[in-house]
């Protein structure tokens, strides 16, 4: 390894790492020590598989550049593995949104607003017809211009992301189109994520900030205990939930949406150590999507006689209200097989307030704050967890930076478990240091707000409407305050889509770990400042695998202050 790092911060994950080891479970983290070193060609962006003459490469420390067999230079395949990811990241957002409409569809579900609902499905199958008539209304006219402008509105689903994925076929498109097609396909993903958050209003009602628990201590000693892993149907876990409610069965998450009226899935654990819910033997039945859910869950599912069941198959039950009632009774049979196993469970939870929606917070008095000096800035913390961080550190670290230099730290998802589980949500925790002028922000938008705001799950888009709504308070568009974004421990494709979509609506965002692009100046000069012309942001990608969180917190700072610090955006490997 190039340097060492603990693998986590969490207390009670490193208590079964140490288990893992003396019983010789391979982990994560193994797994990953024993991919060292990686692949420098495909850690830069430079090695491509998209044919059968393949696979090819180039080289990123030299000035000739070796071309592919059909001819692709360091640029296009750099720009080309950005893209591949980007297509991946939507059609994830994209396949969420396809499930929930046709759950609604199905009619097996009574809707809060079916006014409401008619006109959001109709919308949704606007968006793969066309790329969306009603949903583009709601953005300012001058971001719609500057797409339009730059060939990157979306005319549609079926068009724009056929259209793309035939960059990677062939054709002589430079690394600057292969750029723009990313950023049009990232617009797809962030307003698909928009028509599902609005789509769940509808259909379960307005969510309201909620109180729960966080942590591996959420789990029953004496209670069947069935989770939830990724990805999932909403309608699916509505109907696991009724069910679940009336045999008394425990139903809690891993990567899955914690919040859907009038439920809550009180998240167990966050992505990198979603293996360890297993070993603490209490878990009885799995319901697992594919998004955010790694394969190795079925290997040690087996070992601790975990039945897993997959939430979509080839074959599977059509019908969720059906299936919901066997899931939930294979949970209480599962529980009885099961008692001969040892329950390990750690008491380590977290209380955390979550689900704030833009309705829940006065965004004048936050508009009013940033004109006036009382904050710096607005940062948004989104992202998952990365086997290549220690982790949590990152984000931890950079949201206490923040805060403490009045910062309004805004949170979604994967992002806000992991602060959860550190007492960032937790409004009764005193020990977090805050700058004077955001405290005083906090308690003048409300009573008992924690430090850090969650607005939910990133598949529902609470960011976007975050920020169409500040607009709309400060009547000006969102990149014009001191706002950025920030993807402290990104694993997953759909973050890189999200990322792309936060500078497509103008907002600085910083990314790590670094994105498979180094390998080429030019696009890394382009992610720069073609992405400041055309958009009036950067997508800083960072290459420095050692910098400290703290130094990572006080170089963002230092943008949203307008200080001149040193620029690493941009800066490639040579």
């Amino acid at each position: 390894m190039e340097f060492i790092q603990k693998k986590t911060a969490d207390h009670a994950i490193e208590y079964f790492l140490l288990k893992a080891a003396e019983e010789g479970i391979s982990l994560v983290w193994d797994r990953f020590e024993g991919q060292l070193p990686e692949c420098g060609f495909c850690e830069t962006g430079l090695s491509c598989r998209d044919c059968l003459q393949g696979p090819c490469i180039s080289h990123p420390f030299r000035d000739s550049n070796k071309l592919g067999v059909c001819g692709k230079d360091k640029d296009i395949l750099a720009s080309q593995t950005l893209l591949r990811l980007v297509i991946k990241g939507t059609v994830a957002s994209l396949d969420q949104l396809s499930d929930f409409t046709k759950g609604v569809e199905s009619n097996k579900i009574k809707l809060k607003n079916k006014g409401k609902t008619d006109q959001l499905l109709k919308e949704s199958k606007n968006l793969f017809q066309n790329g969306g008539v009603a949903i583009k209304k709601e953005f300012a006219k001058s971001m719609v211009q500057r797409w339009e402008e730059n060939g990157i509105l979306p005319e549609g689903i079926a068009r724009d992301i056929f259209k793309a994925s035939q960059k990677l076929e062939g054709g002589i498109a430079g690394f600057e189109e292969n750029l723009l097609w990313a950023f049009k396909v990232s617009i797809l993903a962030g307003m698909a994520q928009k028509l599902q958050g609005s789509l769940k209003k509808s259909v379960f009602g307005n969510t309201s900030p909620t109180t729960m628990e966080v942590n591996l201590g959420i789990l029953k000693k004496e209670t069947p205990n069935l989770l939830l892993y990724g990805s999932l149907s909403p309608v699916l876990k509505q109907k696991i939930a009724e069910a679940a409610e009336k045999k008394k069965v425990n139903v809690a998450g891993v990567c899955t949406d914690p919040y859907l009226p009038p439920y809550h899935f009180s998240p167990v654990t966050n992505y990198v150590s979603q293996e360890i819910p297993l070993m603490t033997g209490a878990v009885d039945l799995i319901v697992a999507g594919d998004q955010f859910v790694n394969p190795s869950l079925s290997h040690l599912a087996n070992h601790y006689e975990t039945p897993i069941i997959p939430a979509g198959g080839l074959n599977g039950e059509k019908d969720l209200e059906k299936l919901a009632k066997e899931i939930v009774e294979q949970a209480k049979k599962s529980f009885d097989f099961r008692r001969k196993i040892p329950r390990d469970i750690p008491e380590v939870k977290e209380s955390a307030v979550m689900a704030f929606s833009p309705e829940d917070l006065d965004l004048k008095k936050m508009t009013d704050g940033l004109n006036k000096g009382k904050i710096k800035g607005i940062a948004i913390l989104s992202g998952s967890n990365n086997v290549k961080f220690t982790q949590d550190r990152e984000l931890a670290t950079i949201a206490q930076e923040f805060l403490k230099n009045d910062i309004l730290c805004i949170s979604e998802g994967e992002a806000s478990i992991s602060l959860a589980k550190y007492g960032f949500l937790n409004p009764s925790r005193n020990d977090i240091e805050l700058g004077k002028g955001l405290s005083d922000l906090l308690r003048s938008l409300g009573k008992d707000l924690p430090s850090v705001l969650d607005l939910g799950s990133s598949k529902n888009g609470g960011i976007t409407d975050f920020l169409l709504n500040l607009a709309k308070a400060g009547k000006k568009e969102p990149g014009n305050y001191p706002v950025l974004a920030c993807f402290a421990e990104a694993s997953r494709s759909t973050e890189v889509a999200e990322a792309l979509w936060m500078v497509a609506m103008g907002i600085p965002t910083y990314f790590w770990p670094s994105l498979p692009v180094a390998g080429s100046a030019k696009t890394m000069e382009a992610l720069s400042h073609l992405c400041q012309e055309k958009f009036g942001s950067k997508l800083h990608v960072l290459t420095d695998k050692k910098m400290e969180p703290r130094i990572k917190a006080n170089l963002m700072i230092k943008d949203l202050t307008g200080e001149r610090g040193p620029r690493l955006s941009g800066h490639p490997w040579k």
